[in-house]
């Protein structure tokens, strides 16, 4: 809805002295009147819109009191096989669960995308002629194709597309078909009447081959292919890939790709086994640029082959038989964490479209939090939620909720601690929150490092404003301060 703003019919018996005192209530100033009697208010400083309808609804003088609701276009397109993409809009076409997606119909009456978006796909490679996504190709503004000089001043001659970091040219299509499918759904060019729709239908795809056609790769060209990304400023990039053991050489190029603002979306892997206990790499590396992405079904369960992880996987996307570009004017079914990693490529690539400066941490932030909370991603993700798209990009709530300043602590035994808070609201003291993170350490929290802090399973789910809350957070350490 739009802050500040409400639609309100009052009764009959409401003279112009009852009405200026309702307005009063609120601080309100009447914009508009409609023929049925309804008017449009503007609301004072200080007055949201929850607070102005709890006190408004309950004078006999108000008929209904309501939001200034958004609304945008229903926007679906044309492309023949959209009925075939579950993953987008799931009406149990596929033999799933309604809703089991992403709500990707409903974002693109927010946003389709932005061409000046830039996602780095770290792959096998893209098919950059497939006509459902060549105009969606990123090209280098610095590079005059086919002179072989280093028009742009990096090292990399020709690279208008990207680059191929096994065979070190200027041609980084996609024999294997991963890539391209990758990029189909990030950036599948929507409502041109052919083939499929990716998340975003206006994107630039910038092509970063290091798999080969078998599909292996080795660390110095994924590290080099990172480190392009970072030096040509892209704002994400898409990493369907994993294997071998820790790596700094990795962690420190992931680490720089942060400091840029620049997500780093990974697949955390096809095992099934829990990450936590087996780290996946790259997709457990410890860094806050890093969404590490488990796959889902089309009836909103846990992919049998995804692994998971309650500290090391942030969440879910539908990553089984996803329908998506192949090589050569072509499309098929793919399934593994590999397909999921994309959807969420896609959102991310959404958020800096609608807020192209929006910090990295935020970024994450917004994908994790507005991600619907499932049971089979619940305990075994840090979200405990699937992906969702148009809430990522929703009209921004800019009014915070209250600050908890009553939290007490309660029946302390040798390794759990009791907790217990008041309620404060989702705007204020108004309303109900959406979620509770509890998180402890044995070192004082403020806000820098409150995402490194221990996060407490088992937060209630939040009460109205002014509510009793209550949790116990186990697996402490006796005789040991905790904050």
């Amino acid at each position: 809805h739009v802050p500040g703003e409400i639609l309100i019919r009052l009764s009959p018996a409401a003279d112009g002295p009852a009405q200026a005192g309702l307005q009063a209530m609120v601080l309100g100033e009447a914009r508009k009147q409609f023929r049925s009697g309804a008017q449009h208010w503007v609301l004072g400083p200080g007055i949201n819109v929850e607070r102005a309808m709890e006190l408004l609804e309950g004078s006999p003088l108000v008929e209904y009191v309501e939001p200034n609701y958004l609304l945008s276009m229903d926007i679906i397109p044309n492309d023949p096989r959209l009925d075939e993409l579950w993953g987008m809009h799931n009406t149990g076409q596929t033999g799933g669960t309604a809703d089991a997606d992403i709500d990707a119909d409903l974002a693109w009456g927010v946003s389709t995308g932005s061409h000046d978006v830039v996602v780095g796909v770290i792959d096998t490679g893209v098919d950059y002629n497939h006509p459902d996504r060549a105009a969606n190709m990123w090209t280098n503004p610095g590079e005059i194709p086919g002179n072989g000089i280093y028009d742009d001043g990096n090292v990399y001659v020709d690279d208008v597309q990207g680059w191929d970091f096994i065979n070190n040219d200027s041609d980084p299509f996609d024999y294997n078909g991963d890539g391209t499918h990758c990029s189909g759904t990030i950036g599948g060019i929507g409502d041109n009447g052919i083939g499929v729709a990716g998340v975003n239908w206006d994107v630039s795809i910038m092509a970063l081959k290091f798999l080969s056609a078998g599909g292996s790769g080795s660390t110095d060209d994924a590290v080099e292919a990172i480190d392009y990304a970072v030096m040509m400023g892209a704002d994400l990039t898409s990493n369907s890939w994993g294997g071998g053991g820790y790596s700094q050489a990795m962690y420190d190029a992931i680490a720089a790709a942060g400091a840029i603002e620049q997500a780093f979306v990974a697949a955390a892997g096809n095992s099934g086994s829990d990450n936590d206990v087996s780290p996946h790499y790259p997709s457990n590396y410890d860094l806050p640029n890093v969404v590490s992405v488990a796959a889902t079904d089309h009836n909103d369960n846990k992919a049998s082959f995804s692994s998971y992880g309650l500290v090391s996987v942030d969440l879910g996307a539908p990553g089984v038989d996803i329908l998506s570009t192949l090589p050569g004017n072509s499309y098929g079914l793919l399934s593994g964490t590999s397909m999921a990693t994309p959807h969420v490529a896609g959102v991310a690539a959404l958020i800096r479209a609608v807020s192209p400066d929006i910090p990295m941490a935020q970024l994450k932030t917004v994908l994790m939090n507005s991600a619907d909370p499932i049971p089979a991603m619940d305990g075994i993700t840090v979200s405990g939620a699937r992906l969702n798209a148009v809430f990522a990009i929703a009209e921004p709530d800019d009014v915070p909720p209250g600050l908890v300043d009553d939290l007490a602590t309660e029946n302390p035994t040798s390794n759990a601690m009791g907790l217990s808070w008041t309620a404060t609201g989702d705007d204020g003291n108004v309303g109900t929150a959406n979620f509770y993170q509890v998180r402890y350490s044995t070192a004082v929290i403020d806000d820098a490092n409150f995402d490194a802090a221990t996060l407490a399973a088992g937060a209630p789910n939040p009460g109205p404003a002014g509510a009793a809350e209550s949790m116990e957070v186990f697996d402490l350490d006796a005789g040991t301060t905790y904050y």
